[in-house]
C-alpha cells in the first residue's frame, strides 16, 4: 500500500489496484504509513499553518481491509509500533503544554494507564530491552533513551541511538558506529563502509541483518542525491554490499527500504526493486510509482 492522497492499493506488476474507502483525498491532508505487526497504520496529517503547531499532529487510521473503512485511534503527535505487533505507542497531546504516553491496541483499548510525558517526546521503537524514545524531538538538542515505560526508569541513553536489533542496540557517531550488546552491556566499534550521512534502517523480520542505505542527498556538495544500501549481518557485524550500489536518485524524499516475508530486501524507488542476499542483481517490478505523495509504504503479506 501506498501512502498516497487517498492511499493506494499497488501491484508491483499491474500497477494501481484501487483505493480502500473512508480515506479523505485533497490538497488539505498528508499521508505516511508504517505496519504494526502486519497491519497498515496511516497517519494523517493535516496542512500546517505559519506556526507550524497544528500539523505536529496526526490522526492514526488502522487499516480493516481493502473494502471497509480505517478505524481511527485518534490524535497523537509520536507513535511507534508495539512489542507485540498489536499495539502501538502514542504521545497524547491533552493541551498545548500537556501530554501523556499512552499504550492502545490496534482495537482502540487501552494498555496499563497513561504516564505523564513531555510534549517534546518522539516514539520510536518498542523492544524486548525497552521503548526507544526521543527526548526533545524536533528539536536543535535532543538525544535517545532506552526507558521501561512503565517506570520512566532510563535503560540506556545516548547522543544518537539509531535503532534497536533484537538485543543488540546501533549508536552513531561522527567516524564509526557502536554496536551495544544489550545482554551483557559490551561494545564494539564499527566502522561504517559508506560515506553517506543519514543513514535509514529497516531490520529482517528475523532480526538477523540490519539494511541501511547510506543516503546522500548532496552528493560532494552538489544537488546529486545518493543511495548506497549494505546489509549488516548480526552478531558477526559483516558488511554485505548490496548490488548495483551506490546510484544517484531523485526520491531520497520518498519510498525506501523494508523486507518481506521471504526474507528479500525490498526498495522503493521509482519501481519496487527486491533482492535476496547472495544473488547477483535486483529483480525489479514491472509496474512504476509515479505519484510524488507515496512518501512512504508497507508490504501486504
Amino acid at each position: 500500500m501506498l501512502s498516497t492522497v487517498p492511499p493506494t492499493l499497488f501491484d508491483s506488476d499491474a500497477g494501481p489496484a484501487g483505493a480502500p474507502p473512508g480515506y479523505a483525498g485533497g490538497d488539505h491532508i498528508l499521508y505516511s504509513v508504517f505496519r504494526v505487526g502486519a497491519t497498515p497504520v496511516f497517519l494523517a496529517y493535516p496542512p500546517c499553518t505559519s506556526n507550524g503547531a497544528d500539523c505536529e499532529v496526526a490522526e492514526v487510521l488502522v487499516h480493516t481491509g481493502p473494502t471497509t473503512p480505517p478505524s481511527s485511534l485518534g490524535k497523537a503527535s509520536s507513535f511507534a509500533e508495539g512489542a507485540d505487533g498489536q499495539s502501538l505507542w502514542l504521545i497524547r497531546r491533552d493541551a498545548p503544554d500537556s501530554c501523556r504516553l499512552q499504550h492502545v491496541r490496534l482495537t482502540g483499548t487501552e494498555i496499563g494507564h497513561s504516564q505523564p510525558a513531555a510534549c517534546t517526546t518522539g516514539v520510536r521503537e518498542d523492544t524486548k530491552h525497552g521503548l526507544l524514545i526521543t527526548i526533545n524531538s524536533g528539536q536543535a538538542e535532543h538525544t535517545d533513551a532506552l526507558i521501561d515505560p512503565g517506570t520512566g526508569r532510563t535503560i540506556q541513553q545516548a547522543p544518537e541511538i539509531l535503532t534497536v536489533v533484537g538485543d543488540y542496540m546501533l549508536l552513531g557517531g561522527l567516524v564509526d558506529l557502536t554496536l551495544v550488546n544489550l545482554r551483557d552491556g559490551s561494545r564494539k566499534q564499527l566502522r561504517g563502509p559508506s560515506a553517506g550521512h543519514y543513514p535509514a534502517m529497516a531490520a529482517s523480520r528475523d532480526d538477523a541483518m540490519l539494511a541501511v542505505d547510506f543516503a546522500d542527498p548532496a552528493w560532494h556538495q552538489t544537488s546529486i542525491q545518493v543511495r548506497d544500501v549494505w546489509l549488516l549481518k548480526l552478531p558477526s557485524l559483516e558488511w554485505l554490499h548490496a548490488p548495483g550500489m551506490p546510484y544517484t536518485t531523485e526520491n531520497l524524499n520518498s519510498g525506501g527500504l523494508s523486507w518481506n516475508e521471504d526474507g528479500d530486501v525490498v526498495l522503493l524507488d521509482g519501481v519496487f526493486a527486491a533482492w535476496h542476499p547472495g544473488e547477483p542483481t535486483w529483480r525489479l517490478s514491472r509496474a512504476k510509482v509515479t505519484s510524488k505523495e507515496a512518501l512512504s509504504y508497507v508490504l501486504l503479506d
